[in-house]
């Protein structure tokens, strides 16, 4: 009995070490790009990128927001945020609220302005106002 018991043990430690090392691989594979790693690039394309949250400023007669991000190094860039793709995902924009330390933003690089045109918010945005998605 007592070394059923002791197998089970064994097993659960070795399981939760094999899971911890899956979890810790697919974070470093993930294929994220710091921001400071971004703006080494010479050539538009398209990427999945993380960085912190400097500040935000939103054109509301271009319906356009405006997010500053910092990466790890100190590389900026711009991130341009359609405010019709925010409606849509998360509600009004004056009702948004981001994670700063935590972006993760997809969409087009353009090196030559160091902008990244926004197509998909993958991580950092929350809201409390909620709504049901346009088009359900």
């Amino acid at each position: 009995m007592r070394k059923n018991i002791l197998k089970i043990a064994l097993f659960a430690v070795l399981l939760t070490i094999a899971l911890a090392m899956i979890g810790y691989y697919a974070i470093k594979s993930s294929g994220y790009i710091d921001v400071s790693e971004l703006v080494k690039f010479e050539q538009d394309r398209r990427v999945t990128v993380k960085g912190k949250l400097v500040t935000t400023e939103y054109d509301q007669r271009n319906r356009v927001l405006y997010l500053v991000l910092e990466g790890e190094r100190g590389g900026r860039i711009i991130a341009v945020v359609s405010a019709d793709y925010i409606e849509k995902k998360y509600g009004p924009v004056q009702y948004l609220k981001w994670d700063p330390n935590n972006i993760v933003l997809q969409g087009i690089y353009r090196a030559s302005q160091k902008t990244l045109e926004v197509t998909e918010i993958l991580q950092g945005c929350h809201t409390t106002y909620q709504q049901e998605p346009v088009g359900t």
